[in-house]
């Protein structure tokens, strides 16, 4: 896993770059494309 990016909608941690291409809260293993941050930022 990679530097984190954003957090997780469901429980505020860090997300982390998968190597699936991804990313992924390692606090409760939700999985979010790199599509839904980006519509978070706007």
């Amino acid at each position: 896993m990679e530097h984190p990016y954003g957090r997780c909608q469901h429980c505020g941690e860090r997300l982390y770059a998968h190597i699936e291409g991804d990313y992924q809260c390692v606090n409760c293993d939700r999985r979010y494309t790199e599509a839904d941050l980006e519509t978070r930022a706007v």
